[in-house]
């Protein structure tokens, strides 16, 4: 736990907020350390006039926004927030652990194929994961649509789960980092979540407390996406790599597309089930070039690489492709979801998952090709039927989801069925179908553009690391 200390010499939260405001000069990582730590501690510090508080914090934060801090200054402040909570011990010298984060995104279900197919090839998965943030999915609101499973453990008991399974998708437990959770609200309230020092501090210091040997980062870029472009992407990228490395944890980022919804699925129950599609026939959907597939390929075979598992990419794809085939991952995914409490019943038969009570189905207004579908209106029709929140403590409904039958690329004609939406509310359905008949665009080929609308881009478009930004070419999943 953090130490109540009193102020080092001659600091006040005042002369600390006026160096970031005057820019006089780089904090020193005593002055963050002890700024964030008084903020964090319940109840103050022993001398009362040296407790910082809400309005001071909140004062503090704008002047960061404003004037930024220096890639040392970031470290610190993630080192500081990392240390105002309880850190996980490391099981290094157990066994080797890795962790991916994503940035967020609609249709983002890649950890629930990631951190048991990853477990399966021989390296455990701690994994702490969020719920829904405005339009984008959370991993936890999803596993919680197995009814009983568990997502809210203390340190021992996800630790021993990690060790008896393999993997472990969890709420981050209330005692890590809490000056994050104080920070963001008072962030969330004053304009000041976007700001790249502070973005970077609060993803990579919930995953410095887990404790992982190394980690793989998804930043995700477009229009659905919280960085709106590439150069944001390669920015939060290289910030977020130096703060883990100043922190000892190798860190590498794949900066992938956010512009179409990610899969087929966007909602809770219905992106478990095309997971466990996925994982129970895996041939089909190789074969297909599914997205997400592509996706979870690639990153396990970086964890993999990242564990000394296997030499290179190539090697590590070809063995998670290996443990996808042979059933490994769809066993652990099941063994994952038992050992934290789920009912196992619908991995086994995902069909007979009860149906939401109402549905409403979408057709082509024309006949042509897609070419595109806007993820960020999907996640707003997903949010509208009830699978995400519009306001932080709502629950969301396992059932609501909208199943895309089309994809970017994809030839449709006059009132083919292009999307099905379900939601347990039947008064959403009218606006809902409106969204998701406005995002997906429709073009007649002519003659002379017949080619030129083909599928969506690659996925995956740059790889960085601590060396910097290199192109990424999707070939390499070629067999």
């Amino acid at each position: 736990r953090m130490k109540k200390s009193a102020a080092p010499m001659g600091l006040t939260p005042l002369s600390v907020i006026k160096v970031k405001r005057n820019k006089e000069r780089p904090h020193t990582a005593e002055e963050i350390e002890w700024f964030v730590h008084s903020f964090a501690a319940d109840g103050g510090i022993s001398n009362n006039k040296q407790q910082v508080r809400d309005y001071q914090m909140a004062a503090w934060l704008m002047a960061i926004c404003l004037n930024g801090m220096t890639s040392e200054e970031t470290a610190a402040l993630t080192h500081a927030m990392v240390h105002s909570g309880v850190v996980l011990p490391s099981l290094a010298s157990k066994h080797v652990t890795a962790d991916k984060h994503s940035t967020g995104g609609v249709g983002d279900k890649i950890s629930l194929v990631l951190a048991p197919l990853v477990a399966s090839c021989g390296v455990w998965v701690p994994m702490m994961a969020g719920r829904g943030l405005e339009h984008t999915g959370g991993t936890i609101d999803k596993l919680e649509s197995f009814k009983g499973m568990n997502t809210t453990f203390s340190v021992p008991e996800f630790h021993r789960l990690v060790q008896t399974v393999g993997c472990c998708i969890a709420s981050p437990s209330q005692d890590m980092c809490p000056a994050d959770r104080k920070m963001y609200a008072l962030r969330d309230v004053t304009g000041t979540v976007v700001s790249l020092p502070l973005q970077t501090a609060s993803i990579m210091s919930k995953k410095i407390a887990e404790n992982p040997d190394s980690l793989v980062l998804d930043v995700k870029y477009g229009r659905a996406a919280f960085q709106p472009d590439l150069d944001a992407a390669i920015a939060l990228a290289k910030s977020m790599i130096a703060a883990g490395e100043a922190c000892g944890k190798t860190t590498t980022a794949f900066l992938t597309r956010m512009d179409h919804p990610l899969g087929n699925a966007v909602g809770n129950w219905i992106e478990v089930k095309e997971c466990v599609d996925i994982m129970t026939d895996p041939e089909r959907f190789m074969v297909a070039n599914n997205q997400v597939l592509q996706l979870v390929l690639v990153q396990a075979a970086q964890m993999l690489v990242q564990s000394n598992v296997c030499p290179n990419l190539k090697d590590g794809i070809s063995l998670a492709r290996s443990k996808l085939r042979d059933g490994s991952a769809l066993a652990k995914f099941r063994e994952m979801v038992v050992a934290q409490g789920g009912d196992p019943t619908y991995i086994d038969s995902p069909n007979d998952y009860p149906p939401a009570s109402f549905s409403a189905k979408v057709v082509a207004k024309s006949s042509g090709i897609v070419v595109d579908i806007n993820a960020l209106v999907v996640g707003q029709a997903s949010v509208w039927i009830g699978a995400g929140r519009r306001v932080s403590d709502e629950p969301v409904d396992a059932m609501a989801g909208i199943w895309m039958d089309v994809q970017v690329g994809s030839r449709v004609q006059t009132n083919q069925l292009v999307a099905t939406i379900y939601s347990e509310r039947h008064d959403t359905l009218e606006h809902a179908t409106q969204l998701v008949e406005q995002a997906i665009c429709i073009l007649e080929p002519s003659n002379n553009n017949d080619e030129t609308h083909d599928a969506a881009p690659p996925l995956i478009s740059h790889f960085v690391t601590k060396h910097g930004v290199e192109p990424f070419s999707m070939s390499i999943l070629d067999e």
